[in-house]
């Protein structure tokens, strides 16, 4: 074979099996598979199994991906090791917005892995020994090899209770080595379920599940099991949260190949905001499954660093996220990512002295519900109103529905689509227009 495509097997493959395999033998189809995209998750030691709520669940744990309720955009490109470099690509938007009668959230998501072309070379015999010939041409001209991959993927997810949802990421995989090119298609099975102890999430994904062989060899097949914490205010007063922090940790069973040792990311996140913008700082590890947790590349190689800014633009939120990883006597590698929601939701309230109402009662008709709450006469005089938010997930990101505080004490809203349960939520605005935080959540399904 060619010295320079054995120089880009090796690469290509040490690289994207996150340097693991320069340890443990283990032959895979498609290792770019077993790479980290978007710049946060990469920055927090891609311990992302749980700790996912935006359109990257597609990628991360598709059963997190019902947590987006807008329409979600992110790109991310990385110049990798090895003269190797990747885009990643996905968009996310619950099925309602879309026009499809189901419920849930639909996600794409594309990958491209480019290697740069490589020069065919030839062993040729010279005074008795072969040598390489790098100038190899042929009566056509120089002949170069081209190598990376691709990969499509179709997500979807839902609400399957309150406690958990399900999803599942059907993906076509493409491998391409000098002639050598194939597709076959995949599967990621993921799920997320909340616990009894407020913040914690749990996530289990099983990931590139396959009955065929790319090539002649199988997916790298993991399990991979996640915990999150995420803490609303750290630093910041009860009454005024302007920060908040995530903690993640992921342990991944590789599968394919079975010789693969059991690996153990963590990462965190802490977010502050200041003048309507948000930034966040973070940081991981993802430590070795060997006796010593660390790589042979040094202590430093499996280390992330990194930080983003988000902000929201009259219901346009971006964000810009970047993340360092060192790679020892590699070198270091840099993602640089940009995330777009579109129409989001307004932010919770931030609680303030006036009280929400304490009894929020539904009434459901054909295609509408009637929404009404008990009032306080103590505060009755010291109130501007009263704000209504929907939402059509337990807990989710809830829509205002009244441009202005309401002065009755009820709410018709609709039309509806029947047999969609609503999830409500109330709050009081007093005569300075502070609001108080959410009432005690209600959900009802129209006629």
């Amino acid at each position: 074979m060619y010295k320079k495509i054995f120089i880009y097997i090796y690469i290509f493959s040490f690289i994207n099996i996150s340097i693991y395999s320069a340890e443990y033998g283990g032959v895979t189809a498609a290792p770019y598979l077993n790479l980290g995209v978007s710049a946060k998750p990469c920055a927090m030691g891609e311990a992302y199994t749980a700790v996912v709520d935006n359109v990257d669940a597609a990628w991360w744990n598709p059963g997190a991906l019902v947590r987006v309720v807008n329409p979600q955009f992110t790109f991310m490109h990385h110049s990798a090791l090895g003269e190797t470099s990747y885009e990643y690509l996905a968009f996310a938007e619950p099925a309602e917005q879309l026009g499809i009668d189901i419920w849930g959230t639909i996600g794409i998501t594309a990958m491209l892995v480019r290697v740069q072309d490589i020069v065919q070379t030839k062993e040729e015999y010279v005074g008795g020994t072969y040598i390489y010939s790098e100038n190899y041409k042929t009566d056509r001209g120089e002949e170069v090899y081209g190598a990376g991959g691709t990969l499509v993927g179709l997500s979807y997810s839902w609400q399957a209770a309150k406690m958990f949802s399900v999803g599942a990421t059907i993906k076509m995989i493409n491998q391409k080595i000098a002639v050598e090119e194939g597709w076959i298609p995949a599967a990621d099975i993921g799920i997320l379920a909340k616990t009894f102890l407020e913040g914690f999430d749990i996530g289990v994904v099983f990931q590139n599940i396959s009955y065929m062989q790319l090539n002649g060899a199988p997916l790298p097949l993991n399990l991979k099991f996640g915990i999150s914490y995420k803490l609303k205010k750290l630093f910041t007063s009860e009454l005024d949260p302007k920060d908040n922090f995530t903690f993640g940790l992921d342990g991944i069973l590789p599968i394919v190949p079975a010789n693969m040792p059991f690996k153990l990311h963590l990462g965190i996140d802490y977010t502050v905001n200041i003048s309507d913008f948000n930034f966040s700082i973070r940081t991981g590890y993802r430590f070795n499954g060997n006796a010593q947790f660390i790589s042979d590349l040094g202590a430093l190689a499996g280390l992330s660093v990194g930080g983003g800014i988000r902000k929201n633009f009259e219901g346009v939120d971006a964000a810009i996220d970047y993340a360092y990883i060192p790679y020892g006597i590699l070198g270091n590698s840099h993602r640089m990512g940009l995330t777009i929601s579109v129409g989001e939701p307004t932010p919770t309230p931030t609680p303030q002295p006036v009280n929400p109402p304490k009894v929020v009662k539904l009434t459901p008709q054909t295609k509408k519900i009637v929404v009404s709450w008990s009032v306080d006469e103590k505060t009755k005089d010291k109130l501007q109103g009263y704000n209504v938010y929907l939402s059509y997930k337990p807990g989710g990101k809830y829509h205002k529905l009244n441009k202005n505080p309401i002065t009755n004490y009820y709410l018709i809203v609709g039309p509806l689509k029947s047999g969609l349960r609503c999830y409500f939520v109330v709050t009081a605005v007093d005569k300075s227009g502070r609001e108080s935080k959410y009432s005690s959540e209600v959900s009802a399904v129209p006629r």
